[in-house]
């Protein structure tokens, strides 16, 4: 059975610029033909490279801007290391789609904040 696409695309923004996003996040979003729209990463080298790597038009100097410039509709990619992901989730607007690419935290108790979190901003 072949997966079915969305009708409506989304822009997507990524949160990190490390290998798994190199080398399987976004070679699967241009086969997916994914709209992605932006890039950030603590090292805006490392992410200026991902982004003209694969022609992602915008790269960010902080979350806040990412957040900021986001076109409506946006899809969060979080590639960041777990004890990160509490962090990015917290600034993220309420309602946010968002697509978590690593565990949920670093132990149970992160686990469970990360859960409580997503449910209270839906």
């Amino acid at each position: 059975m072949k997966a079915r696409l969305p009708l409506k695309k989304h822009p997507v923004y990524i949160i990190g610029a490390g290998g798994i996003v190199n080398s399987a996040h976004l070679p699967a979003y241009q086969l997916a033909g994914f709209d992605v729209q932006g890039i950030y990463d603590l090292s805006y080298d490392k992410a200026k490279a991902t982004a003209d790597a694969f022609n992602i038009p915008h790269v960010f100097d902080s979350l806040e801007q990412m957040i900021a410039d986001a076109l409506p509709g946006a899809v969060y990619d979080i590639a960041v290391p777990g004890k990160a992901v509490l962090s990015v989730l917290e600034q993220l607007p309420d309602g946010t789609a968002v697509l978590l690419q690593k565990p949920m935290g670093e132990d149970y108790t992160a686990a469970w904040q990360i859960r409580d979190l997503t449910r209270k901003k839906r």
